[in-house]
């Protein structure tokens, strides 16, 4: 019931979400941010870049290290992996 009432409240308002995933990197170490934008009524309503981690290479392999308990792991991975690594 209460994802009715959340979903419902968003048509009203007319709020949209946003989140991406970016990826810089610096010496050699590749840091993760996500990226949460949040419109009501097409109007900018607030944003946040909130950092996540490290990803790093070792012996050929890849690592990730977080800042923070990380809920959504393999979809930064597929992020990373889709654009950052050349095959």
């Amino acid at each position: 019931m209460s994802d009715d009432i959340i979903r419902d409240l968003k048509e009203i308002f007319e709020i949209k979400e946003e989140s991406n995933y970016e990826f810089s990197e610096l010496y050699g170490l590749t840091f993760v941010f996500q990226t949460k934008i949040l419109h009501v009524k097409d109007v900018l309503s607030s944003a946040e870049i909130k950092p996540l981690g490290i990803i790093y290479t070792e012996n050929d392999d890849f690592y990730f290290a977080p800042l923070d308990k990380v809920e959504n792991m393999p979809e930064i991975i597929k992020e990373y992996v889709k654009n950052c690594i050349q095959i």
